[in-house]
């Protein structure tokens, strides 16, 4: 894996040494090896995290290729081509396909990537980047030149550059609203989205979606035959991604998702496990933290995986992970999923893992939960399925008839369903979130939050299912995971893997017919049939997985009360952070947080409540940034 830099200046030469001093400050690890190339104007340069399966800057008389990818589909991505060269570097694969295709190369490629090429000849640069976002590419251009990198904290490097902070995302990390695709913490510096390239050439830069996740043809094969394609392709997104020279190992939290990935990669391959519990003291004292131990412990044997890591953190506090992060990333972030895996990573990282598989984006698509699935036979006119899936639900006579008149009035008199439904209704759950928050009014109030929040979490009742699982999937948010515990893990030289955002494979699912997606009232059918031989019988039926995928947050944050008091004390005398937050509402907050354990509390919302404690330190740390 590697971090990649560039720059093309628009009028002075650039400087060596000061291009290797921003590639110098990617990492702090010190077994890297750093790789780069100066033609006047243009520079691009890598550094390459120990252990990487690839060393070479791959350089022409007519091009530059620099990226971060794994290509999973290698073997056909070459026969394509028609290249002979036995197992050629990925840099490679991706300029003969640049050369063949054009901008639309990046659509033929299978894997995870964000990559440049600069076309000597005609002076121009191409670049890409996955389909889902899994590589982060940001960059900059403004009259001085272009500047890419798939970290920020590179590109702030550029001392002759100036950023300020974007307030719209400032905004959007104390709502819990996902900012666009595009936009970052700095007004100045933009995100490439997943599945876009731009060109940029005589000062002009164009960008453009090279591919979009569309809804499917549904599939006209038997139930059995696309049960088994499924399955073939699941296997298939596994196990290209597994290698038997690396050490491979996988987030396992006992649900469906991650032990369907971890089964099928130990049929091939070598995999230790690592996974977020609670400490044994703490088991069943702290609400609503669940111990999966029991699940976990069960797909180990069955798979007979031996190298099995419970990761408590109990070490450390909330406030090492958070300061960290800040120092890692040089923004802030608007999840906590890769701030708070540290202890994870590190574990992984003595374990000599270079590969991390995980099984998130499972929920968004091929695993969904597909709920719905009885409306949408509905809407299609498919009674006679809908009566006989009611049947095979054994339901009593009562409640049969009862959710029959349900889907007949909702379908046939959706406006009378729709008037009934509205006299039920409670408040919305976003609602109680949202009056929880404590944003500064002014702020608040100048940047619209409230009517951003509600737009972003209003439903569109109209869709199909393939239409939500594409909604999901293509989310802000699940960009913004992949992108964060990219650059997260990074540091400690393991790059993550998913497979079920494995395109072909979402594509499949998104193609199958609506009964095999759920099916007499058993939700996430397709993948529980698919994954019976792989794992216990116990965890593919299962339908009970609840609780936090990271419980030791909540003990992390109580070990660390006192000393985020002072900081929210310190904090209300410092008008940086109070033009933006409502300390004292933060404050009372705090103190329904710490209760957690005491008392149900559905609006608590502690994501929210780590992205102000983010905010108030990096405004410590970055005073000069804020007026």
């Amino acid at each position: 894996m590697r971090s990649i830099f560039g720059r093309i200046n628009r009028i002075h030469k650039l400087n060596e040494n000061s291009f290797k001093n921003s590639l110098d400050r990617l990492t702090d690890c010190p077994d890297i090896k750093i790789q780069f190339e100066i033609d006047n104007l243009v520079g691009f340069g890598q550094v390459l995290f120990s252990p990487s399966p690839e060393t070479g800057f791959f350089s022409t008389s007519d091009y530059i290729v620099i990226a971060d990818c794994r290509i999973d589909n290698k073997q056909q991505l070459a026969e394509n081509l028609q290249l002979n060269e036995l197992n050629p570097p990925d840099d490679y694969l991706i300029l003969k396909a640049y050369e063949k295709w054009g901008v639309q190369c990046a659509e033929h490629i299978v894997g995870d990537f964000a990559f440049a090429i600069w076309n000597k000849q005609k002076e121009e640069i191409f670049c890409a980047r996955d389909h889902f976002g899994i590589k982060p590419f940001y960059y900059c251009f403004d009259e001085k030149g272009f500047i890419f990198s798939s970290e920020i904290k590179a590109i702030l490097t550029q001392t002759d550059l100036d950023f300020t902070p974007n307030e719209q995302y400032i905004a959007d990390t104390l709502s819990i609203v996902k900012s666009e695709k595009d936009s970052t913490f700095y007004s100045e510096i933009k995100k490439l989205p997943p599945a876009h390239y731009f060109v940029l050439k005589n000062d002009q830069l164009e960008v453009k979606e090279y591919w979009k996740l569309l809804p499917q043809e549904t599939l006209g094969l038997n139930h059995d035959e696309i049960i088994n394609q499924f399955k073939e392709l699941l296997v298939e997104a596994v196990k290209c991604r597994a290698s038997e020279n690396l050490i491979i190992g996988s987030e396992l939290s006992g649900g469906i998702d991650s032990s369907s990935i971890t089964a099928i990669a130990a049929q091939f391959c070598r995999v230790k496990t690592f996974s977020h519990v609670m400490p044994d003291n703490l088991l069943g004292k702290i609400h609503p933290f669940k111990d999966e131990r029991e699940y976990i412990t069960l797909l180990d044997d069955y798979c007979d995986i031996q190298e099995r890591f419970f990761i408590t953190s109990e070490s450390t506090g909330v406030l090492n992970a958070i300061n960290q992060n800040l120092e890692d990333l040089e923004f802030i972030t608007q999840q906590n999923f890769s701030v708070f895996s540290d202890c994870l990573y590190i574990k992984a990282q003595e374990e000599g893992v270079s590969i991390l598989f995980s099984g998130f984006g499972g929920d968004e698509v091929v695993s969904s939960k597909s709920g719905s699935y009885m409306d949408e036979l509905a809407s299609q006119g498919l009674w006679n399925e809908l009566k006989q899936d009611l049947k095979n639900q054994n339901l009593t006579k009562k409640n049969y008839y009862k959710r029959l008149y349900k889907y007949y009035l909702k379908n046939k008199l959706p406006v009378f369903f729709r008037l009934i439904s509205k006299l039920k209704e409670k408040s919305p759950w976003y609602e109680g979130k949202f009056e929880n928050l404590a944003i500064n009014k002014l702020f608040s109030d100048k940047m619209k939050i409230r009517e951003r929040y509600y737009f972003q979490f209003e439903k569109n009742e109209k869709i199909t299912s393939q239409e939500k699982n594409i909604e999901r999937i293509c989310h802000p948010h699940v960009s913004q995971r992949l992108e964060y515990c990219s650059t997260a893990a990074r540091k400690f030289g393991i790059e993550y893997s998913y497979p079920l955002f494995d395109k072909r494979l979402i594509e499949y699912y998104l193609s199958m017919p609506v009964l095999l997606k759920a099916r007499n009232g058993v939700q996430r059918y397709t993948i529980r049939k698919a994954i019976e031989k792989f794992v216990p019988e116990k965890i593919y039926q299962r339908n009970d997985k609840s609780g936090t995928t990271i419980p030791t947050t909540f003990m992390r944050m109580l070990s660390d009360k006192d000393k985020i008091s002072e900081i929210i004390l310190r904090a209300k005398a410092n008008p940086k952070i109070t033009q933006y937050i409502n300390l004292d509402a933060y404050e009372k907050w705090f103190s329904k947080l710490c209760k957690r354990s005491e008392q149900k509390e559905n609006s608590i919302n502690p994501g929210a409540f780590y992205n102000y404690l983010k905010l108030i330190l990096f405004i410590e740390k970055k005073p000069h940034l804020f007026k």
